[in-house]
């Protein structure tokens, strides 16, 4: 049989397969960049997530050691220290045993109140996260001149920026 004696049907078949080929091979492409693009956005996504969780657990921890740091800065009675620097006078203090680096700026405000800012964050490399804390205190000295160091009942803590 020639090619003229074909029916007109299988003709017009053949071509539609022939063009259904390409087709395929570039709808098949284009659901590999679909599902590829849509990995990658998870994968950002997740990443974003991560990095957000890690930098609120940072501050959390820097929250926690400047507070640790006033409390032990006021139970190891270190504002005796202050008392020979006069009004207005501030002493630095580094307390350790944390994983960020803490300061204690301890300044004398009047004869008895005394303004202690713990400034704690991570090591130089890592300072993505720092935190600082105020307290206001009242030093008492009794007779037998002990000292007693109390918070101002007013809201003596505060979070400063």
């Amino acid at each position: 049989m020639s090619a003229d004696s074909q029916p007109q049907g299988t003709a017009a078949r053949s071509s539609q397969r022939e063009g259904r080929r390409g087709f395929a091979l570039a709808a098949a492409l284009l659901a590999l960049l679909l599902i590829s693009a849509l990995i990658t956005g998870v994968l950002f996504a997740t990443t974003e997530e991560t990095r957000v969780g890690i930098a609120s657990a940072e501050r959390q921890l820097a929250l926690s050691a400047a507070e640790s740091a006033v409390e032990m800065t006021i139970a190891g009675r270190n504002i005796d220290s202050v008392a020979s620097v006069g009004v207005s006078g501030t002493r630095t203090i580094a307390v350790g045993g944390f994983g960020p680096t803490v300061m204690v700026h301890i300044t004398r405000l009047d004869s008895t109140l005394y303004w202690m800012v713990a400034d704690a964050s991570a090591p130089p490399p890592d300072s993505r996260v720092s935190r600082r804390i105020g307290v206001v205190v009242r030093v008492l000295r009794g007779a037998d001149h002990s000292i007693v160091i109390d918070r101002i009942s007013e809201r003596s803590w505060s979070e400063l920026f």
